[in-house]
């Protein structure tokens, strides 16, 4: 039975370390605007036998760029870059595990699909970023998955940027070539280096604790391929939907009003990129989309006083507009890692003691506990819809708030 992902809609800079959930027979399609969680355990007996890692690995004399965040990779000596078309895909020799005629719903993905050469096979993300659904064979490669250390992984070899080898290299390696990543995950058998490059496009790399070498490879890139094809086009004037956008004057007390006191500055969500620009904020060109097509999703990232903020944003307007004209429906900041100060309705923020925020009654919540990371989350729907939500996280060891996220995807 294979297995598929899902997520939520965020606005920060996270690591993307989560579960895989099993499901029927109908594939589990899962919005791009959302933050895929994907880390999934091989049965235990699918190891690799024969040569111990490392040895025999082929040497290919393959050219790619040295910035990983490009996510170009080359498989036994054919280079490949993500997103790319399914067709290409399989023009390289791969076959599908599935129907390639099976519709892709609008904007959304499929996760961990089954390609196979010869002996040896992967897994995909096949994505379709258009607003109407398409069969597999019309949609993207977007995430490419190795495990060498299973039967079906051990024969693919990969080439990184920055000469680094699968089931070959080390961290020091990958360390030399890339910088320092931004997460470090720890695990008994696994040592997981975590490179982000903007929301949904991240690259993990994961290493036997016993040998050292590297031998889990996922890069995922949802960045909208057609993205540039927009641009001649894009509106770059504030649009009549901009215009509209009026700053709230309080914090109020009702969590369904979405206003997020956010580094100082009071906003409505979902609020213009153009908004945030004039609060200091400052668009990551590199990382975020320049223009959106109408009616679909985008790419951010925000930095000021170096902090950085990853989003997805959403395109309210009918024409294709400049990532400025977007709007973002979701604001973050936590203790840890997007230290930036947040507030929402009942003056509740980051530090806020636990005992004050419960009575402050912000109404009805789902409550999930978990006690090896000692941390209590409090999400507050709003509407009848688990789409538009206030997640309040609670440190449990110090009975204080220690991350909020406000998210609204409805808009008006």
């Amino acid at each position: 039975m294979r297995k598929y992902g899902t997520g939520l809609a965020v606005l920060m800079a996270v690591s993307i370390v989560g579960i895989i959930f099993g499901c029927g027979n109908k594939k589990q399609e899962i919005p791009i605007t959302t933050v895929s969680q994907s880390t999934e355990d091989e049965d235990p007996e699918d190891t690799m036998n024969g040569n111990l890692p490392g040895e025999g690995i082929p040497v290919y004399d393959v050219e790619l760029p040295e910035e990983l965040s490009s996510f170009d990779f080359a498989v036994w000596g054919v280079n490949y870059q993500i997103p790319m078309t399914y067709g290409e895909f399989v023009e390289c020799g791969w076959t599908y595990d599935g129907d390639d005629q099976e519709m892709v719903s609008g904007q959304s993905y499929l996760q961990g699909e089954t390609f196979a050469m010869e002996d040896s096979s992967v897994t995909v993300d096949i994505m379709n970023p258009e607003a109407s659904e398409q069969p597999v064979s019309q949609c993207y490669i977007a995430g490419f998955h190795v495990d060498a250390e299973t039967r079906e992984g051990q024969g693919v070899y990969v080439n990184l940027p920055g000469n680094i080898v699968l089931q070959n290299s080390v961290e020091d390696d990958v360390i030399a070539a890339y910088g320092a990543p931004k997460d470090r995950y720890e695990q008994e058998q696994q040592l997981v280096l975590t490179y982000e490059f903007g929301l949904n496009r991240t690259v993990q790399l994961g290493f036997d604790r016993e040998t050292g070498l590297l031998m889990q490879l996922n890069l995922q890139n949802l960045k909208n391929p057609a993205g540039d094809e927009t641009l001649e086009h894009a509106v770059s004037q504030k649009t009549p939907e901009v215009e509209a956008y009026q700053a709230p004057e309080t914090l109020g007390t009702d969590l369904s009003e979405f206003v997020v006191s956010y580094d100082g500055v009071l906003y409505r969500l979902p609020v213009p990129v153009s908004v945030l620009t004039e609060h200091g904020w400052e668009i990551n060109k590199k990382e975020s989309d320049e223009a959106v097509k109408g009616f679909q999703y985008g790419y951010v990232t925000l930095e000021k006083d170096g902090r950085r903020v990853f989003g997805n944003v959403r395109n309210d307007s009918e024409a294709a507009v400049k990532i400025k004209n977007c709007f973002v429906t979701t604001l973050y900041g936590d203790m840890d890692t997007t230290k930036v100060p947040i507030t929402v309705a009942g003056n509740i923020t980051l530090g806020t003691p636990e005992e004050e925020f419960l009575a402050a009654d912000l109404g009805e919540y789902k409550k999930m506990e978990d006690t090896e990371k000692q941390t209590a989350t409090y999400t507050f729907y709003a509407g009848g819809s688990e789409e538009n939500y206030t997640e309040i996280t609670v440190d449990t060891a110090l009975h204080l708030v220690r991350s909020i996220r406000v998210v609204n995807q409805a808009g008006e």
